[in-house]
């Protein structure tokens, strides 16, 4: 390892790491559940340094990762006895161009920076998450959803150029139109196929207040149906759902004992972006709707509007086994149901964050983020967070719950908690599968980037183009 450590302070501009505490500090992530460690940490302080190291890593058959706020779940910013690069270090904007409406920034530049430097001059991100802490290029490697990704699609569908070191080394600009099958699989590519170092974002004008109706319902039926109104027929610019559960006594004839009866509520989250209250029609927005009772009504400026609710608490001791579920509309109803009716059995319902969002398909175009073959698509989600005393059972049901989204036509956002086998990996990506392949044989022949997350085909050592065997599991 001390010679790993000399070789690359010779060749890295940045910072080059052995140091116990440094390799602690990278060696979980946000999900609490996988733990890694590197044998060496390097803070790169340019592209170069990121090219160095993957052209080392490459030569000296070690594996290397990418990692920022490693804000995910199933270990796929970590790295195991390989090269972790952190890329917190390359974190400036280098230009924001408020007539063409882009931004350019490092991988590391954080979406907070971002809006902060957007936000004074009119301009903002068409997409954001709840999360402002994570970086541009995390996002990009995820995809990046937001309340309103059925307007604009994920984060990656905004992306108009990336910066990029492949798995050879090579650094490489690449646009929709420039390299194109090279941005078309590094964005929600976690990495797979190049380290992204640089990016070019699209930014879009907002209007400077927003309304929110806050609507509860009693029939999930009655929801869906009017989320998918909305969103089809654009008539609102965000929507959330968050699902609620009522104690309504117990039951002493199930099998287990005593069972909690449980009704669920939704309340139905859409704000409207407006010049002036004075754009809204709400007799007309809302009388189409079924809800059961109008609960509030929260009039905001955009700015105070779009920052996040509230920073997801991470106590000591415990995980994050959240999930994210892509379903078809014509299924979500029945898979909902199911699922709802499987959570009180093996997690405190009560305070775990359960919901949904929309998107369209025509406004995802991102291969490397599949998606069900229907126009109007539902994500179902379930964030808890739990004692690690109790994480074996609940994982349990987290993969049935994943399963059954698979079987019924759904994908998986691969963000959150995901245990896939290499049945569940062609089940994902369908047909599109050799071609992952392909390109992962193709952009990292030596198969060092990111290892341990995707699983991908065996192939013969006479396909390659390479003195390395190819085999990820």
């Amino acid at each position: 390892m001390n010679s790993i450590v000399s070789d690359l302070k010779h060749i890295i501009e940045g910072n080059v790491s052995s140091l116990k505490e440094d390799l602690a500090t990278v060696s979980q992530d946000f999900g609490g559940i996988i733990q890694k460690q590197p044998q060496v940490v390097v803070r790169p302080q340019n592209s170069i340094d990121v090219a160095n190291a993957i052209k080392y890593a490459a030569d000296k058959e070690l594996t290397i990762s990418s990692r920022a706020a490693g804000h995910t779940s199933s270990g796929q910013s970590l790295n195991q006895d390989g090269i972790l690069l952190d890329m917190r270090s390359l974190n400036q904007i280098h230009e924001f161009d408020s007539d063409r409406l882009w931004f350019k920034a490092d991988t590391g530049v954080t979406w907070k920076k971002v809006v902060d430097a957007s936000i004074p001059q009119g301009l903002i991100p068409p997409v954001l998450t709840n999360n402002f802490d994570v970086t541009i290029g995390g996002t990009h490697s995820a995809g990046g959803l937001g309340r309103n990704s059925f307007r604009y699609g994920s984060q990656a569908d905004n992306c108009i150029g990336l910066e990029v070191v492949t798995g050879t080394g090579d650094l490489v600009w690449c646009t929709p139109e420039e390299n194109s099958e090279l941005f078309y699989h590094v964005l929600c590519g976690y990495g797979q196929f190049g380290i992204i170092t640089q990016i070019q974002h699209k930014l879009r004008q907002y209007r400077p207040l927003t309304r929110t109706y806050f609507l509860c319902y009693d029939d999930l039926e009655l929801l869906l149906n009017d989320e998918r109104l909305l969103v089809l027929e654009e008539r609102v610019d965000g929507l959330l759902s968050l699902f609620s559960p009522c104690v309504m006594g117990v039951s002493r004839t199930g099998v287990n004992g005593i069972q909690p009866l449980i009704k669920w509520f939704y309340r139905m989250q859409i704000t409207l972006e407006v010049d002036s209250a004075n754009d809204i029609n709400e007799e007309e927005l809302l009388s189409s709707l079924k809800f059961y009772r109008h609960i509030y009504t929260e009039d905001l400026t955009f700015e105070k509007f779009v920052q996040p609710i509230a920073e997801v608490p991470h106590p000591v001791g415990t995980a994050n086994p959240w999930i994210d579920v892509i379903l078809p509309g014509s299924v979500a109803k029945e898979y909902i149901e199911t699922a709802l009716k499987r959570i009180p059995s093996f997690i405190d319902f009560r305070n775990t964050p359960v919901g949904s969002f929309c998107m369209l398909s025509r406004n995802t175009n991102m291969p490397m983020f599949p998606l069900p073959e229907e126009e109007f698509i539902l994500g179902f989600g379930m964030y808890p967070t739990i004692p690690k005393s109790q994480l074996q059972p609940v994982l349990e049901q987290v993969n049935l719950l994943s399963d059954l989204g698979l079987q019924a036509g759904g994908k998986r956002y691969m963000a959150s908690w995901v245990e896939f086998d290499l049945p569940q990996w062609r089940l994902q990506f369908g047909d599109y599968w050799p071609k992952v392949n392909e390109m992962k044989r193709k952009y990292d022949p030596k198969a060092i980037l990111n290892p341990g997350f995707f699983q991908y085909e065996q192939v013969a050592q006479t396909d390659l183009n390479s003195n390395s065997a190819y085999v990820l599991a």
